[in-house]
């Protein structure tokens, strides 16, 4: 750990996790209690726990079973982006130097946060890390057995860009292999559900874009930092229990959600030339259409409607993707003598 008091001593690094739930009662204890349970030297640990308008008794059961846990409760479902930007906001102006976004459904190892946060410290370069994911097991917190579908496909597309699967010639986001953290892997984001980010970054780069909601949040945070001048990777070497799925697969939510934000991720990227983005789009749009889209298969006519549904979302947002893509070209210049980007209050 860096630094001295005026006693000598290193001070103590503070971590902040955070979890965001929304009737999700069923994951909360082996999750906060796996968190809780972490082997931390050395750091100041606040474990936050974020209800997001549930209805299953999930706050009164943490409020009881963990009283040390920090809870904050929404009035209303704000979505998974805003609601882990009300944490990480409690957790900054509380005086955190990290910050561990952590779904209900993980388990996590005792020495998952010391690692993550030793690695911080040592490659300091490095904004936003996260651990490979395993397969859930309910009867252990600390087992590591087989890679869970998020990080077969991580794996698969390597150090590609987040649309590789549907256009695989546009450059890779990784940073050069100067520099580089032994053990790691530039993946084009970190997944939200086990999202380790230095604050620093959020206090320059902003926290996540709420218009997004839901899905795409933490890939358009990831490549804002890399704008910014922050690396962005995987560590291979660690690694953490998450069920994944949700509760919203296969419907319609999901499928709305994840469309109209990945047409709005897309317009929003100033590394896209007009010509691929209108190829790339088409093609999507057709998909879509069809009812084969991102977020799950359904019949051709809800497929039309969700699209319809989708484009007028985006229509209506003109105005700001022209905003957003403004702000995303300042930036790579926001930047001190050393190259490091400029702190400034979080959004």
């Amino acid at each position: 750990m860096t630094g001295r008091d005026s006693a000598g001593q290193a001070p103590l690094v503070r971590v902040a996790t955070i979890t965001v739930g929304t009737n999700e009662h069923r994951w909360l204890e082996p999750c906060l209690a796996s968190l809780l349970e972490s082997d931390i030297p050395g750091i100041d640990l606040a474990v936050w726990y974020v209800d997001n308008d549930s209805h299953d008794g999930s706050t009164a059961f943490v409020k009881d079973r963990f009283p040390q846990v920090r809870i904050i409760q929404n009035e209303g479902n704000v979505g998974f982006a805003r609601a882990n930007n009300i944490g990480m906001r409690a957790a900054l102006d509380d005086g955190a130097d990290y910050v561990f976004l952590a779904n209900p459904d993980t388990q996590t190892p005792t020495s998952l946060l010391r690692d993550l946060t030793e690695f911080m410290e040592t490659w300091t370069d490095y904004g936003v890390v996260g651990p490979m994911q395993y397969e859930y097991d309910e009867s252990s917190s600390t087992a590591l057995g087989a890679y869970n579908d998020w990080s077969k496909t991580a794996l698969r597309w390597g150090e590609q860009h987040a649309f590789a699967g549907d256009w695989p010639n546009h450059p890779s986001p990784a940073g050069p292999p100067e520099g580089r953290a032994p053990n790691t892997l530039e993946h084009a984001y970190v997944q939200g559900a086990a999202f380790f980010v230095r604050a620093e970054l959020l206090r320059t780069v902003g926290l996540f874009d709420e218009v997004f909601h839901t899905y795409y949040e933490e890939t358009d945070l990831c490549r804002r930092a890399r704008w910014a001048g922050w690396r962005v990777a995987l560590l291979l070497e660690v690694g953490i229990q998450h069920f994944g799925g949700g509760g919203t697969a296969g419907s319609s939510y999901r499928r709305i959600q994840m469309r109209r934000n990945r047409y709005y991720y897309l317009l929003t990227d100033i590394d896209w030339r007009p010509l691929p983005v209108l190829r790339l789009a088409g093609r999507w749009l057709k998909d879509d259409l069809r009812g084969r889209g991102v977020g799950g298969v359904t019949t051709w006519w809800r497929g039309t409607w969700e699209t319809a549904e989708a484009v007028c979302w985006l229509a209506r947002r003109a105005a700001l993707i022209r905003a957003r893509r403004r702000a995303h070209r300042r930036l790579g210049r926001q930047t001190d003598g050393s190259g490091r980007p400029q702190a400034r209050s979080a959004r």
